[in-house]
């Protein structure tokens, strides 16, 4: 069996929780469908191909990054926010105008100009015109009320990663030609260095392998035994996960295919057989 290894590097990356929100909290790896997906556009795809992964890795310090969210209010607020102009009213968009600015917690008006900063003159009269004499002009949907806040990223610094890759040989070859158009993994700031990209055979082993990085697992293998703790005190231990792979379209909306793996670092294997192999480095979950 043939599989392709790539070895990589980041000096830092954020793999996004879906649920976290205020404090963008991140997964210790990137999670399948990320590593599909950054693979897919590095080859410029426009179908899927079917691939299974492996994915390990590590990194050496978690810190945080601040960042201003902007979100949309409902409705136009009069008192409160940034007043801006958007160039289509049904898309979000962060080509937006800045009219005029709130500088107070409550008291402001922008119709009647108290305790605002105003940004840009002309286009905050011909709001004011249209509010006062033509309150049903679709101009006016183009009007939003803007609020910021301060909200941080988790940051994953000096990261490493090993992934395993499993497809026919034409996407495999694929891969390795488009290797250095893989840019990113995780934000499109996540830039990767790509350190190898090669062809790997899958080996027999006559001894215990421990782990070099922590990895997913998938939790069959956990269950069956194929993969246990290094300590040799204690039942595997980990952060369960339940991870994106690949989704289909159901009535033009995407329903992700989630896989049910063990993230842990205090593993090791005593034989290889069909859900955990060893290429001669590396312990290798397929999933």
């Amino acid at each position: 069996m043939e599989l392709l290894r790539i070895k990589l590097t980041q000096s830092k990356a954020h793999y996004r929780k879906e649920e976290s929100i205020d404090n963008r909290m991140t997964y210790p790896l990137p999670p399948y469908s990320t590593v599909i997906g950054a693979l897919h556009k590095a080859c410029s795809y426009s179908e899927y191909h079917p691939m299974d992964i492996s994915i390990q890795g590590r990194y050496k310090s978690l810190s945080r990054e601040a960042f201003t969210d902007h979100l949309y209010l409902n409705s136009v607020m009069d008192d409160r926010g940034i007043l801006v102009k958007v160039p289509h009213e049904n898309l979000h968009s962060k080509g937006f105008v800045k009219i005029a600015e709130a500088t107070k917690s409550q008291g402001n008006s922008f119709k009647n100009e108290i305790t605002i900063f105003v940004y840009n003159r002309e286009l905050l009269d011909e709001y004011k015109s249209l509010k006062e004499n033509d309150p049903k002009n679709n101009e006016l949907n183009k009007y939003k009320s803007l609020v910021t806040s301060l909200k941080y990223y988790e940051v994953l610094n000096e990261v490493e990663l090993v992934l395993h890759i499993s497809s026919d040989v034409e996407t495999l070859e694929e891969i390795k030609k488009n290797i250095y158009n893989l840019k990113s993994i995780g934000r499109s700031e996540d830039f990767v260095d790509v350190e190898e990209c090669e062809f790997v055979h899958i080996k027999d082993i006559d001894e215990e392998i421990e782990s070099q990085y922590s990895g997913y697992l998938k939790i069959e293998n956990i269950r069956n035994d194929n993969v246990f703790s290094r300590t040799d005190t204690h039942d595997i231990g980990g952060t369960l996960y339940f991870l994106n792979k690949d989704y289909t379209i159901v009535k033009n909306q995407r329903i992700f295919n989630k896989k049910k793996v063990v993230y842990s670092s205090k593993y090791k294997i005593e034989e290889i057989n069909e859900g955990i192999l060893y290429d001669g480095e590396y312990i290798i979950d397929l999933v």
